[in-house]
C-alpha cells in the first residue's frame, strides 16, 4: 500500500473518499475482481449484514428498514466493483498489483495523468457504502448490489439472479454528471473483424520504420464520442493511405488502441520504405501532422505524428506487401470502416443515439483483428452498422463475429423515484437537474424482470475523461451526490 500523502490523508477522513481509497489500492479489472469481492463481502459481514455472493463474485447485500420503516417499499443501490485498466504509454503502473495513485488539485482528484482513477464507478461503490454504514440514517429496507465485469461484457449484472431482487426502486450509481438524472440508456454490441493476407520477404532495400501517432486525449467511446477528440486508429490509418500514394513501402505490424469502449489514443505502424523514397515520407509525415492539428485544433494540441527509423526485431520477416502502385484491398477495406457517430437522438437534443467506434486494431504476421463498440438506441440502427462492418469487411473477405450485446433501457417519462430525487437535490439547493438519456450502456437494463415494476434512475457526480488516464473527479460533487441520496432515502422511508 503506497504511503500517502498529507492531503489526501486529510480527504480520506470523509467517509467516501475512506472506501474510494481502499478500493483504489486493490487492483479490479474485469474478470479480476475477487480481491475486491473479499473486501467487500468480509466488510458486509463484519457489519452483521446478510451479505451473499455468487459464482462471479458480485455481492448482494441486504439491510433492514430503521425502525418504523419496514413497510417501505425496498429500494436498491447498484454499482459496479471492476475499472477500465488504461494508462500513459511510458507509465510503469501494474494493474495487477499497484495500487491507484492520487493527486489532488484543488477540488480535482486524479492520477495526474498516469493511469485511469477507477472513479467510474468506484466512487459508486463507496458511495454505497457510506450510506450503508450510517446509523442515523433514517431509510427503507435496502438491497446493495455491486457487479463484476461491467466494463467488458455485463458479465456480473447478466449472470444475476433477479428474483433475488424484492427492490421496486432501484438507484443506479454508475452516472458521471450531477446535475443530470439518467432514466435512459443505449443498447449495444462487441463486434470483431478477422483476416489474413499472403506475406512476401522484406525488399533488402529497404529501412525499417515506426510511424507513430500520441498525444490525442482519448475518452469514454460512447460518452466522449461526440467531443470530437479523433480516434488514433483513424489517424493512422489516413497516414498509411497518404503514404501509400507517395511510396512504394512494405506494411508489417499495426497496434492501435488497447481496449474497445475507449477512444483510441495511440497507434502505430511498422513499415520497410525504400531507402530513396524515406525522404518524401518524412516530409509527408511532417504535412499530416499539420494537417492533423488543425483538424483537431480545440482537443488534440499535444498530437505528434512521427515516422522514425527504428531497429525490427525480425528483418527477414515476410510481410504483407503494400504498395500504392499496386491494388491493395486492406487500405480502402480500412478506410471504409465505419467510426463516430451515425445518427443523433431526435428526442433529446445533443444525445448521440447511434454510434461505432474503431477501438481496437491489430496486424501481425499477416493477421488482422479488428474490434468495434456499437451503440444504439434501436436494435434496427445497431444492426445496420454491424451489416456496414461486414460489407467493408467483404473485399477482404474477412470474417464477421459479434457478441456481447446488451439490451437498452428506455425513457420513461413518469417517475415517483425520479421526482423524489429531483426534490432533494433542491432541497439540498442544487440547481434542478435535468432527466435524460445517455450514449453509454448501464447495467439498469438488466434488472427490470417480466411482470414486475421497476423505477429506476442513474445518479452520480462529475466525472471526467473517463476510460483515459486523464479521468479526474470533482471531489466535492461526490460529497454533495451522497447528502442528495442520504435525503432520497430519508424520503423514500
Amino acid at each position: 500500500m503506497e504511503k500517502l500523502s498529507a492531503d489526501v490523508e486529510a480527504l480520506c477522513r470523509d467517509r467516501i473518499y475512506h472506501y474510494f481509497r481502499r478500493l483504489s489500492d486493490i487492483p479490479r479489472r474485469s474478470f479480476h475482481e475477487k480481491a475486491v469481492s473479499d473486501y467487500i463481502y468480509n466488510w458486509a459481514l463484519e457489519h452483521g449484514w446478510n451479505a451473499e455472493r455468487d459464482a462471479v463474485y458480485n455481492v448482494f447485500i441486504h439491510k433492514a428498514a430503521s425502525p418504523g420503516c419496514e413497510n417501505a417499499p425496498t429500494v436498491m443501490l447498484q454499482a459496479h466493483l471492476d475499472m477500465v485498466c488504461e494508462k500513459r504509454a511510458d507509465s510503469p503502473h501494474d494493474f495487477s498489483r499497484d495500487a491507484i495513485p492520487w493527486r489532488i488539485e484543488g477540488d480535482v482528484l486524479s492520477t495526474g495523468g498516469e493511469t485511469t482513477l477507477g472513479a467510474d464507478d468506484g466512487i459508486g461503490v463507496a458511495l454505497a457504502m457510506a450510506v450503508l454504514e450510517r446509523e442515523d440514517l433514517r431509510h427503507p429496507p435496502l438491497e446493495v448490489l455491486f457487479t463484476t465485469r461491467e466494463e467488458e461484457n455485463f458479465g456480473g449484472a447478466l449472470h444475476f439472479d433477479r428474483n433475488k431482487m424484492s427492490a421496486t426502486r432501484l438507484i443506479n450509481l454508475d452516472n458521471t454528471e450531477e446535475k443530470t438524472i439518467v432514466s435512459g440508456s443505449c443498447g449495444g454490441m462487441r463486434a470483431e473483424v478477422k483476416a489474413g493476407f499472403p506475406l512476401e520477404a522484406v525488399r533488402e532495400d529497404c529501412i525499417p520504420v515506426e510511424l507513430s501517432i500520441k498525444g490525442l486525449l482519448g475518452g469514454h467511446s460512447g460518452e466522449d464520442i461526440h467531443r470530437g477528440r479523433g480516434n488514433a486508429n483513424l489517424l493512422l490509418i489516413r497516414a498509411l493511405w497518404r503514404l501509400s500514394a507517395c511510396c512504394s513501402y512494405q506494411l508489417g505490424c499495426i497496434r492501435g488502441g488497447s481496449f474497445r469502449l475507449a477512444i483510441p489514443r495511440e497507434a502505430s505502424a511498422l513499415l520497410w520504405i525504400p531507402a530513396g523514397e524515406l525522404k518524401r515520407a518524412g516530409e509527408v509525415a511532417a504535412e499530416l501532422e499539420t494537417q492533423y492539428r488543425s483538424e483537431l485544433a480545440h482537443t488534440a494540441g499535444k498530437l505528434k505524428l512521427t515516422l522514425t527509423e527504428c531497429r525490427s526485431e525480425q528483418p527477414d520477416a515476410g510481410l504483407a506487401k503494400r504498395q500504392g502502385v499496386e491494388p491493395d484491398p486492406l487500405l480502402p477495406a480500412l478506410l471504409l470502416m465505419p467510426d463516430g457517430i451515425v445518427q443523433m437522438s431526435e428526442a433529446f437534443e445533443g444525445i448521440v443515439d447511434t454510434s461505432v467506434n474503431l477501438g481496437e486494431l491489430y496486424l501481425n504476421d499477416g493477421a488482422l483483428r479488428l474490434v468495434f463498440e456499437i451503440r444504439s438506441l434501436r436494435e434496427s440502427l445497431r444492426d445496420l452498422v454491424y451489416e456496414r462492418i461486414e460489407q467493408a469487411a467483404k473485399p477482404i473477405h474477412g470474417s464477421c463475429s459479434f457478441d456481447t450485446v446488451y439490451p437498452s433501457w428506455d425513457f420513461f417519462e413518469s417517475s415517483k423515484l425520479r421526482e423524489t430525487y429531483l426534490a432533494a437535490f433542491r432541497g439540498c439547493g442544487g440547481e434542478r437537474p435535468k432527466a435524460l438519456t445517455v450514449h453509454a450502456g448501464l447495467e439498469v437494463s438488466y434488472f427490470f424482470r417480466e411482470g414486475k415494476e421497476l423505477d429506476a434512475i442513474s445518479v452520480g457526480p462529475d466525472i471526467r475523461n473517463f476510460h483515459s488516464p486523464s479521468e479526474w473527479l470533482c471531489i466535492s460533487s461526490a460529497k454533495r451526490v451522497y447528502r442528495y441520496l442520504c435525503e432520497t432515502l430519508a424520503a423514500l422511508a
